[in-house]
C-alpha cells in the first residue's frame, strides 16, 4: 500500500480561518480579563509615590516649624491688597524640599508677577521651575499656566482651610466651631495665620494638613484650580463638602474653565466672594490626607461629613470617631 507523501515528510495542514479566529478571540479574552488588573496596579504603585510626596511635605512642614517656632502662613496679600507681597505656603517650603538656589533667590517682599518669581510672559521665572514634588502622579495633565503675563506651575497638593469659604464677608458664626491650621484671621487676605502645633489642641494626629485637588486640564487658560503658587487661586482645599463631590467647586468669574469632567465641577463664585474648593484626586475611591502629625491616611469618599469636618479643625473639640 502506497502512503501519501506528504505524511512521510510530516507535512501538518495550516490553522483553518475559523480556528485563527478562535485564537484570537481566545486572546482578546485574556487581555481583556487582566488590563483592569494591570490597570490597578498601575494606579497602585501612582497612589504610593503620591503618599510618599504627601509625607515629603509634612516633613517639610515639621522642619519650617522647628526652624521658625510655626508652620508657614498659608498666604499673604492679594490682588485687592498691592502692598501686601502675592506668596503662598509653597514657596516657604522651598528650602526643605532641596530647592536651597530657589529659596536664596526669593523676596519674602516681592509680588508673584515680579521677578524673579515671575518674568513676563515665560516660564523662566522661579513660578516656572518645574518641581515634581508639586505633582499627583494620576493627575498629569495641565502641568503649567503658560498663557498670558505671568505664567506659572501648577500643583495639586494644598493646604487645609477648613470649612469656611475663602473671601466674602466674615461672619463669626461660621468660624465657631473651630479654626483650620491655615485660615486667615477674620478675612481673606488681611491677616495670615501663623499656627504653632501647641494651638493644635484637638491634636496634630487629628487634624489634616495637607489634601490633594485636581489640576486644570489645559496649559493655555489660567484656570485657578491647582495654581497654587498664586495667592488668589487654589493653594487651600474646603472641608464644607467630603471629598471629590458632586457639589461644584465655586471659582472667580473668568478663572475657571467648564470642561464637563465629572470629577471637576465648578460654578460662578461672583468674582471674590465665597470660593470654595473641594478635596478631589484622580485616584479611585478617595483622596490622600496629611496630618499634622507627619502621617498620611487615605480618606474615602462616603466618609461622614462630620468627621470630615472634625479633622479640618485644629480647635473645634469635636468628639467623632470613624
Amino acid at each position: 500500500m502506497e502512503t501519501n507523501p506528504s505524511n512521510r515528510m510530516g507535512y501538518n495542514r495550516a490553522f483553518t480561518l475559523v480556528e485563527l479566529l478562535v485564537v484570537i478571540a481566545i486572546i482578546g479574552i485574556l487581555v481583556a480579563l487582566l488590563l483592569p488588573a494591570v490597570q490597578s496596579a498601575r494606579e497602585a504603585a501612582r497612589r504610593t509615590e503620591c503618599t510618599n510626596k504627601m509625607k515629603q511635605w509634612g516633613l517639610a512642614m515639621q522642619m519650617h516649624h522647628n526652624t521658625y517656632k510655626r508652620l508657614p502662613i498659608g498666604s499673604r496679600g492679594s490682588r485687592l491688597d498691592l502692598e501686601f507681597p502675592r506668596q503662598t505656603w509653597v514657596m516657604y517650603l522651598w528650602q526643605f524640599i532641596e530647592q536651597t538656589s530657589m529659596h536664596g533667590q526669593m523676596d519674602p517682599e516681592g509680588h508673584l508677577y515680579n521677578p524673579p518669581f515671575t518674568i513676563p510672559e515665560t516660564l523662566e521665572g522661579l513660578g516656572g521651575v518645574e518641581i515634581p514634588m508639586y505633582r499627583c502622579p494620576s493627575d498629569p495633565d495641565g502641568e503649567d499656566i503658560s498663557a498670558g503675563y505671568y505664567q506659572r506651575r501648577r500643583g495639586n497638593y494644598v493646604v487645609n482651610w477648613g470649612h469656611v469659604p475663602y473671601g466674602g464677608t466674615y461672619v463669626a458664626a461660621i468660624y465657631a466651631p473651630g479654626e483650620a491650621p491655615f485660615l486667615h484671621k477674620k478675612g481673606r487676605t488681611t491677616e495670615p495665620r501663623a499656627t504653632t502645633f501647641a494651638q493644635m489642641t484637638d491634636g496634630t494626629s487629628n487634624t489634616m494638613m495637607l489634601s490633594e485637588v485636581i489640576c486644570a486640564q489645559s496649559t493655555e487658560d489660567n484656570d485657578w484650580r491647582g495654581d497654587i503658587l498664586n495667592d488668589e487661586g487654589v493653594f487651600r482645599f474646603q472641608t464644607i463638602n467630603t471629598p471629590n463631590t458632586s457639589a461644584p467647586d465655586l471659582i472667580a468669574d473668568g478663572y475657571f474653565t467648564e470642561t464637563g469632567d465629572p470629577l471637576m465641577p465648578v460654578a460662578d463664585a461672583t468674582k471674590y466672594s465665597r470660593q470654595e474648593a473641594a478635596a478631589r484626586s484622580r485616584h479611585s475611591g478617595g483622596v490622600n490626607v496629611a496630618y499634622c502629625d507627619g502621617s498620611v491616611a487615605f480618606k474615602t469618599d462616603d466618609i461622614s461629613l462630620a468627621i470630615w469636618q472634625a479633622a479640618g479643625t485644629m480647635n473645634g473639640e469635636e468628639v467623632v470617631s470613624e
